[in-house]
């Protein structure tokens, strides 16, 4: 399903997205419906970066889990042939 709506965009900004959408070869509605899911694409991702790091900062890595980390990927790595 696909719903009409109207918005008002500076003057300058609706000339770029013609100049981007006839390079292009887009209808307006493609390039708007791409510029807003690649805009709300982006704000999920700062939120799951947001709840990683508050996770992160109350729960961090103690030395010892750091040592057992190193010590492991170092004998995989050890393992590949470079």
């Amino acid at each position: 399903m696909t719903i009409k709506t109207a918005v008002s965009l500076p003057s300058a900004t609706y000339q770029k997205a013609e100049q981007a959408r006839r390079k292009t070869k887009q209808s307006r509605s493609a390039l708007y419906t791409k510029a807003l899911e690649t805009y709300l694409k982006a704000l999920e991702i700062r939120e799951m970066e947001a709840r990683y790091e508050a996770g992160y900062r109350a729960h961090p890595e103690d030395p010892e889990e750091i040592r057992a980390l190193t010590k492991a990927s170092l004998s995989v790595i050890a393992n590949e042939p470079w």
